[in-house]
Parts: structure tokens; sequence; C-alpha cells
């Protein structure tokens, strides 16, 4: 089968909110030898982004992103033993990640968590629909290098904002990356961000280089 064909496929199951079909496609693309990162980048998260814009448009309702969601989190434990290897734990740093209130997509935070700690970095997930508050008290506790705040739905965008007001009131000088998607260079300098994720792989890029800089400055 065709990579295309594969992640197509997989797309449908996702907005279906297919969990069987969802997982015998992924272990069909695992079997046919396909990257991981096409899996993830033109299947799972184009499937996850999909859902989030018929959900916007109420084309789909509760229901149905709860059974979609299962789909994805059900491929994301089939992969995870995959995005594991050849990883090495090397306390890189401490990431705080989380969904910000009004928003109770997990998938793409889920994908980014888990290649984070695959990569060595120490993540702290506070989940979806978080309050900027919680986000302040969390930072506090656990001062982390990088927060993460990601979203899928447009009023997703003015609580980002509100919380990263917040932070820095608070004087919590942690480096800020938004994603998600409907997340773009301009929103990421509208709502204060330090940094714009395109994708999970470019997050991860620029929250390495952000704690790099950051120890440098230490020095």
């Amino acid at each position: 089968m065709k990579v295309k064909n594969i992640t197509n496929s997989l797309i449908k199951s996702i907005i279906e909110g297919n969990r069987y079909q969802t997982k015998i496609l992924i272990k069909e693309s695992l079997e046919n030898g396909i990257d991981i990162k096409k899996i993830l980048d033109e299947g799972i998260v184009k499937g996850a982004e999909e859902v989030g814009k018929l959900y916007e448009k109420a084309e789909i309702y509760l229901p149905d992103l709860l059974l979609s969601g299962a789909a994805m989190n059900a491929a994301i434990e089939i992969l995870k033993p995959h995005l594991d290897k050849g990883f090495g734990k090397s306390n890189l740093g401490i990431i705080l990640i989380g969904t910000p209130q009004g928003d109770v997509h997990s998938i793409g935070k889920n994908i980014i968590a888990l290649l984070l700690q695959g990569h060595g970095y120490d993540v702290i997930d506070l989940g979806t629909n978080v309050s900027p508050l919680q986000f302040v008290e969390k930072s506090k506790e656990i001062n982390p290098d990088v927060i993460g705040l990601s979203g899928l739905m447009t009023v997703t965008i003015g609580k980002m904002q509100e919380t990263i007001i917040l932070l820095r009131e608070e004087n919590i000088d942690s480096k800020i990356i938004v994603g998600g998607g409907v997340i773009t260079e301009e929103s990421c300098k509208m709502v204060g961000a330090d940094a714009f994720a395109s994708d999970c792989w470019d997050g991860i890029k620029k929250i390495k280089k952000m704690i790099q800089l950051k120890k440098k400055k230490r020095l």
C-alpha cells in the first residue's frame, strides 16, 4: 500500500473515530516500514487538524470529538515504543506543557510531549483546558526552562495571550513556545510568545535551541 493511501485512510479513520481501523492502519504502516514522522505528520496530526476544523464548524459534536480522540490515542500507544527507540535520557531541561482553557484537544500536545521525553527532557503535562493560573502555579513550583502552549481552536489564542501576560506579571522568566492548528507566526507575536512551532519536530528544534541559549547566558 502506498504511503499516501495509508495516511489518507488514517485521516479518514480518525475523523470517523474508528479506533479499530486506526490501530490496523498504524500496524500496517509500521509493517511496511513507513517513516514514523510521516505517520505522525501526514496521518495523525492532519487527522487531528481536520477534526478540529469540523468541530469548530459544528459539523461534528462532542461525542464525535471524544471518539476521534480515542482513535488518536490508540494510535499513539502503538507508536510509543517506536518513538522511544534510540533516544538517550540526559535530563536536558524541564518542559511544562498544556492546552489552554477552552480547548480540549490533546493529540498534538501528547505527541510532542512523548517526543520530548524520548529526547531526554523532563516533561510535565498539565493536560487540556488549563487555566492561566494553573500554568503560573505550576511554573512557580517547578521552574521550567520552557513552557509550551498547544491549541487547535481559535478560542485558544486569546487564552494563550492571557496566560503569557499573567506569567510575565508573576516574573516567570521561562521561555514560551506556542503551536497547534490555529497558531501562526503572526499569532505567536500577538500573544507575546518567544517562539512558534510549525510542527512537533520544529518545536523540538526550537526548544533545544532556547534551552541551549539560556544555559549559555547562565555561564
